[in-house]
């Protein structure tokens, strides 16, 4: 229902996602992203960049998902990708539990400027209620970035003072 939506309010423009998959990303449309993708594919257009990620290449897609590199970027592709940024494109970065060192990457030299960065570290949970995995846990009104509650207007509990 949601990518339905998504499209209805972007208008009858097809939007194109590109998935990259030139750093052997351990995430691919066809493997481990098959449900996303076939959830995308009747709204979007999906096309997937093997080679070196240039400005030119970024520009022919609406959002570029890099989802769990495993190879270094270099200089220039850092560059691509920040002109792409600040031309208002929207990038979506994923890794997995143990960061940029367990993946072999240097994603982080791109999102530091962002002020964001993948960490090392995983939630885990000493008690199995409701879930049954130490990896899936519900966090209920807990704030993962404190700026995110500070633009959302909300702010921790008043003291009563």
């Amino acid at each position: 229902k949601g990518v339905r939506a998504m499209a209805e309010v972007r208008g009858n423009a097809q939007k194109t996602i590109c998935f990259d998959v030139s750093k052997r990303e351990i995430f691919t449309p066809s493997a481990g992203l098959k449900l996303l993708r076939r959830k995308l594919q009747p709204n979007y257009r999906l096309n997937a960049n093997k080679d070196t990620i240039t400005l030119e290449r970024l520009r022919e897609a609406d959002l570029c998902i890099i989802s769990g590199p495993r190879e270094k970027f270099s200089g220039a592709e850092f560059e691509a990708m920040k002109s792409y940024l600040h031309e208002g494109g929207s990038l979506l970065v994923t890794l997995g539990e143990g960061g940029e060192g367990a993946f072999g990457t240097n994603i982080n030299y791109l999102l530091e400027e962002f002020g964001i960065a993948c960490n090392t570290d995983a939630v885990v949970r000493t008690v199995y209620y409701k879930y049954t995995h130490p990896k899936e846990v519900h966090i209920q009104g807990g704030v993962l970035n404190r700026e995110i509650e500070a633009a959302a207007g909300e702010g921790p509990p008043s003291t009563g003072s």
